[in-house]
């Protein structure tokens, strides 16, 4: 990052933290994940921004040391009821040794927002490879994402909501649904380049035909991580084991060793309590109509969240037909579906090509929208909890597919419930794009702290 936009971003911070707001409930930061939101390097939330453990070449870090200081944790210190929170997980606390009259002043906040919060969004620069499945070398920010998790998000409460979005590698969001033993979870949402419940794709997309990668993806990249298929065959058709009674006892364990799956590792410590999990990430995502043998273990402890509401998942859509990719024919054939005024549906086959099998009869059987409900109803209905798919309303479930060149995500709203002992498709509308004007404006209708 240039120094003079680090100067001027400094300027902002310096300006906002001076500031008090009597009655502040929730203070975001948000979306730190590009170039143009990154917060300069050393700034910290609850510590002595610019402690980098020596005297600071970078004349920036000098700013930053000099004109910020403390004055993050004096504005946290000035606001004793916030209920929500959002900034960068790695600058919460410094990994860093801190001045010994920060410490108890540090904590006193820490330990207040544990009574306070109840809604806590974190965010790490994406990485261009995607999330790893843990960071076994030192890699910027990793010691500071790891002091959130042993050091702030283990003393949390009263959370009902966590987001954690960005460059973030798995084991650390396992750890930091660990860490928040003691909170009453509703809402988990996990978003990555990688799909957050485990790769499905096999150790570089080994287990799917090669035109499901990434086509813009030089192939030489270790994207995909192998997973532990014997451990996950064995333990993902069980229960998930309980989580351990001492709840006080929470010691972090990075790495990612042969285990249940992680949707398994979530429901031990918050089935009880959680209405809605969105998982989002494209690379590695269950493949629909083709899902791998890995795929039913992998997804199968969703089924013991019986209090589930609403369900959001990123699936894989498959656009090749003919070796050619259909990316946007099938995106130009959601939009014509649902305007009143088209004239460019899909025409009408003949007789001889609906034998064949042609691009049209594909585009009604596999990319329609009736088509696409069904599929979702038969691969992910199975996952779901009996008794939440019993309730009156069913389950919300939302399948979000990355498709086009700059990756534009389309969503189908729908829900599942239960007819006569069987798995229905209760309601059903898109697939949309995430701009579709009523789609944001149910959006924006919904926002909860503005």
């Amino acid at each position: 990052m240039g120094s003079d936009f680090s100067e001027q971003r400094l300027d902002l911070l310096v300006g906002l933290f001076a500031l008090r707001f009597p009655e502040l409930r929730a203070f975001q930061f948000r979306n730190a994940v590009v170039y143009d939101t990154m917060l300069p390097a050393g700034v910290y939330l609850l510590d002595q921004s610019g402690n980098i453990g020596r005297e600071p070449a970078d004349p920036v870090q000098r700013i930053v040391r000099d004109r910020l200081g403390l004055s993050c944790l004096e504005f946290m210190e000035a606001h004793q009821n916030l209920r929500m929170l959002a900034w960068p997980m790695q600058a919460f606390l410094s990994h860093r040794k801190a001045h010994p009259d920060i410490i108890p002043r540090r904590q006193a906040v820490i330990n207040n927002l544990g009574r306070t919060l109840i809604n806590l969004r974190v965010d790490s620069s994406y990485r261009y490879d995607g999330e790893h499945q843990t960071e076994d070398f030192y890699y910027d920010g990793r010691e500071d994402r790891r002091r959130f998790v042993s050091d702030f998000a283990a003393h949390m409460n009263k959370l009902e909501s966590i987001k954690i979005e960005g460059g973030v590698p798995r084991d650390e969001r396992r750890e930091t649904i660990r860490a928040l033993r003691r909170c009453p979870l509703k809402k988990i949402v996990f978003i990555g380049i990688c799909i957050p419940l485990g790769n499905t794709w096999g150790e570089n997309g080994c287990d799917v035909p090669e035109e499901y990668h990434d086509q813009d993806i030089p192939v030489d990249r270790p994207l995909l991580e192998a997973e532990h298929k014997e451990a996950i065959h064995r333990l993902g058709y069980s229960p998930p084991e309980p989580a351990p009674n001492n709840a006080e006892d929470f010691q972090p364990i990075y790495g990612w060793p042969a285990g249940p799956p992680m949707a398994h590792i979530i429901a031990s410590y918050h089935a009880e309590t959680i209405t809605e999990l969105k998982f989002c990430g494209y690379r590695g995502a269950p493949v629909l109509f083709d899902p791998t043998a890995i795929t039913t273990p992998m997804l199968s402890g969703l089924k013991y969240f019986y209090k589930l509401e609403q369900l959001i998942l990123s699936l894989y859509l498959p656009t090749q037909f003919e070796d050619e990719l259909r990316d946007s024919e099938i995106i130009e054939y959601w939009l014509n579906s649902r305007s009143s005024f088209s004239t460019a549906l899909v025409r009408v086959a003949t007789s001889g090509e609906e034998e064949s099998g042609g691009w049209e009869k594909q585009l009604k059987t596999r990319y329609d929208q009736d088509a696409l409900s069904a599929q979702i109803v038969r691969q992910i209905g199975p996952f779901l909890s009996e008794k939440a798919k019993d309730r009156p309303g069913g389950v919300k479930v939302r399948a979000s597919f990355c498709l086009g060149m700059w990756g534009g995500i389309f969503d189908l709203d729908m829900t599942i419930g239960k007819f006569e002992g069987q798995d229905v498709c209760l309601t059903s509308v898109g697939p949309r794009e995430e701009l579709e004007p009523q789609r944001r404006r149910e959006k924006l209708e919904s926002r909860q702290w503005f």
